[in-house]
């Protein structure tokens, strides 16, 4: 079975996507716009948050296996993909998709841009808690909610909908030595390298060695160290030419004595005893490595520094028997806070996780979680309990009933009582008694397709049932059906695609770092 335009457009937002972009609420495409060099030339475009970081200057290359993407990469999604009926949408590719608009009723008033007849109410960034990105308002619009400041990015600094960077490490950037950018405009120290050379081979911020030769050492007989570990075999000398008769490793005709490690003095490693022979001066102690700190064969140990391990809080050896004080985390991060050692983080809270139904709510490291809107006919903290779904039954008396039932707007009936003598219930106006006789309402004259309906005659209408995912008032309109989705943040999830309850595919999302989608959330390698 050939992919669908909307299975590939996943895949290619999971396989490239590692810096946030905009959000867009109920296809949430944070860092599905893949960036691409091929599009870069378009200056009449407002900075987009999936542009990459400037360049590191040219005395701080990129490491040579920095991964890089070239080409078109991104195919955009269409309003039948997502099911989608009236207004405007995100393509997940930077550009937006009109839908078309709605022959009966209004679009958003049957779900997110979809038609129907139950009144839709706009959602701001503010109620969204988004500063960045553009957002669907929940009824077929869309609503921009800024740009971000390079090197900052939407969703960058693992806040989805807030403009934020989160800096590589020596080893994210797979650099071991030398200066490179952290890629939030700083610039980090990745060390030097013991006994071998810092970008040797033509390979940047990657440590080396250049073996010498014979000939750059003056040697023309024995065996000489190449400085990189190995051995050089340098030849043999003509009778009466003996190794060492014309110095170190050379030909001529003077008796040569051979050295010792201590005359050398060489503490460690294998030498050459300036005779043409190699002699081995033994090993260095632990944490001691020969040639560690970058003399050769002399003992010692270079200490890492916390850029060159990747930590930036609490305290680490430095591989030479001394701790490391690598700092503490601004808040509301904590050393180790989204569950990697020595890293400073913060692990967000979900909706579920938080006991929050419906509403915004701080998710605990600086963002707002959209728990979503309350299934009728309840309310979101309706009795006043904060982000909990509510409802508050009415009265007869507040309805001014005094017969027959009516609803209590909770999903149930209220019986009201019945007339007295000659009155009869509905002669004085819906479930009110009076003289006059009464006509009973139906469901069609009501507009109802669902539910149980007082008919304003003391009686009780039947309306149907409603065919799922709708509900009756699912929608927010009494005895009509309909269906409120549910949003990511209110489902829990944090990445890949998920089904907002109401038949249409949530995107929720990348993982950012060294973590993977595993059932909706991101989790640890």
């Amino acid at each position: 079975m050939r992919p669908t335009r909307w299975q590939m457009g996943l895949v290619a937002a999971n396989l490239v996507c590692a810096a946030g972009c905009a959000l867009v609420e109920g296809y949430d495409f944070d860092g599905y716009r893949l960036s691409s060099r091929s599009d870069a030339g378009h200056p009449s475009d407002p900075p987009d948050a999936s542009d990459p970081p400037d360049a590191p200057p040219p005395d701080m290359p990129d490491p040579p296996d920095a991964p890089s993407v070239d080409g078109p990469t991104c195919i955009p999604i269409t309003c039948e993909e997502l099911g989608a009926e009236c207004g405007r949408i995100a393509d997940g590719c930077g550009a937006v998709s009109e839908c078309g608009s709605c022959r009966m009723g209004v679009c958003g008033g049957g779900g997110r841009n979809k038609c129907g007849n139950d009144p839709c109410s706009p959602r701001t960034c503010a109620e969204l808690g988004a500063s960045c990105g553009e957002i669907s308002d929940g009824c077929g619009g869309t609503v921009q909610c800024g740009f971000c400041t390079p090197p900052e990015t939407c969703g960058g600094g693992a806040t989805s909908k807030k403009c934020g960077c989160t800096p590589q490490t020596c080893p994210d950037r797979g650099a071991e030595c030398g200066m490179v950018t952290d890629g939030c405009g700083h610039v980090l120290d990745c060390g030097a390298c013991p006994g071998t050379t810092c970008g040797a081979n033509g390979m940047p911020n990657r440590c080396g060695c250049t073996a010498t030769t014979c000939a750059a050492e003056g040697a023309n007989c024995g065996t000489i160290p190449d400085k990189c570990g190995g051995m050089l075999d340098c030849g043999a000398c003509v009778a009466p030419a003996v190794c060492g008769g014309g110095g170190p490793s050379r030909c001529g005709e003077r008796p040569c004595m051979p050295k010792t490690c201590a005359e050398l003095g060489a503490a460690c490693g294998t030498i050459s005893d300036q005779c043409g022979k190699l002699i081995d001066c033994g090993t260095c102690p632990l944490p001691a490595s020969c040639g560690g700190t970058g003399t050769p064969n002399q003992c010692g140990c270079k200490p890492a520094t916390c850029a060159m391990q990747g930590k930036d809080c609490g305290s680490i050896p430095d591989g030479c028997g001394a701790t490391l004080d690598c700092g503490n985390c601004p808040a509301p991060d904590t050393c180790g806070g989204a569950g990697e050692a020595n890293r400073c983080g913060c692990t967000p809270k979900t909706c579920v996780s938080l006991g929050a139904e419906c509403g915004t709510i701080a998710d605990g490291c600086g963002g707002l979680l959209d728990c979503g809107t309350c299934t009728p006919p309840n309310k979101c903290a309706a009795n006043g309990t904060a982000n909990r779904c509510e409802c508050k039954p009415t009265t007869c008396a507040a309805q001014g009933a005094n017969c027959g039932t009516i609803q209590d707007g909770c999903g149930h009936m209220l019986a009201c009582g019945q007339c007295s003598g000659t009155d009869i219930c509905g002669g004085g106006g819906p479930n009110r008694c009076g003289p006059r006789p009464c006509a009973p309402d139906t469901c069609a004259v009501l507009g109802y397709d669902c539910g149980d309906a007082p008919d304003g005659c003391g009686g009780t209408l039947h309306c149907g049932a409603c065919q799922a995912p709708q509900t009756c008032g699912g929608a927010g309109n009494t005895n009509r059906c309909g269906c409120t989705p549910k949003t990511c943040d209110g489902l829990g999830a944090t990445c890949g695609t998920i089904d907002d309850g109401c038949g249409t595919a949530l995107e929720c999302g990348t993982c950012k770092g060294k973590k993977v989608c595993s059932g909706n959330v991101c989790v640890k390698q």
